[in-house]
């Protein structure tokens, strides 16, 4: 793997980790809100559980651990297959995204924000609301913490998938081609 080919693994990484945050966005909170409006009066207690800010943040957060565990699982069974990248530069990736995550929420501050930025950040960091509702965490640390579990399970899920096709699959494509080179080397 080049730096070219790491750098187009950030940014790919990144759109996913904000498109899944988008679709988290979306099916915690607006679907929910759907849900609940199409609901007789007589469920009254099960629409006040969908249009919760919790439910519709668990939720969220569910949704982006689900769509960027399918995505490093793919990852760490084309990287074993292939032996393109290892755990090194997905390692990288994974604390530059945190830190991508996290470098807006530094700037957070409600006293000097207009309804425009304090509802991009509400957006942003929905699926880490929850830790702030249920713990009573600050934005930073729920932001922090929230992403970085995360993170932390989308480096588990891909390593053990990594390990798992080595072991079931032992050949590897590098000793093949630097056998054919070897022979190349040796009839020329």
């Amino acid at each position: 793997m080049d730096y070219s080919d790491g750098v187009k693994y950030y940014f790919f990484r990144l759109l996913l980790l904000l498109g899944t945050d988008a679709v988290g966005l979306l099916l915690g909170k607006a679907v929910f809100w759907v849900i609940a409006s199409v609901l007789p009066p007589s469920a009254e207690s099960f629409k006040l559980f969908l249009v919760n800010d919790i439910t519709g943040s668990v939720t969220a957060t569910a949704v982006m651990l689900l769509l960027l565990g399918m995505v490093f699982h793919d990852d760490g069974k084309k990287h074993a297959a292939y032996e393109n990248m290892d755990m090194i530069p997905v390692l990288t990736t994974l604390i530059l995204l945190l830190a991508a995550y996290f470098v807006p929420v530094i700037l957070y501050n409600p006293n000097d924000m207009d309804k425009v930025w304090f509802t991009a950040y509400y957006m942003l960091y929905y699926p880490c609301r929850w830790l702030m509702l249920v713990f009573g965490a600050d934005i930073k640390t729920a932001a922090a913490a929230g992403m970085a579990v995360i993170l932390f399970i989308m480096f588990v899920i891909y390593q053990l998938t990594y390990s798992d096709y080595k072991r079931k699959h032992p050949f590897t494509f590098k000793k093949h081609e630097q056998e054919d080179t070897e022979e190349q080397a040796e009839e020329g």
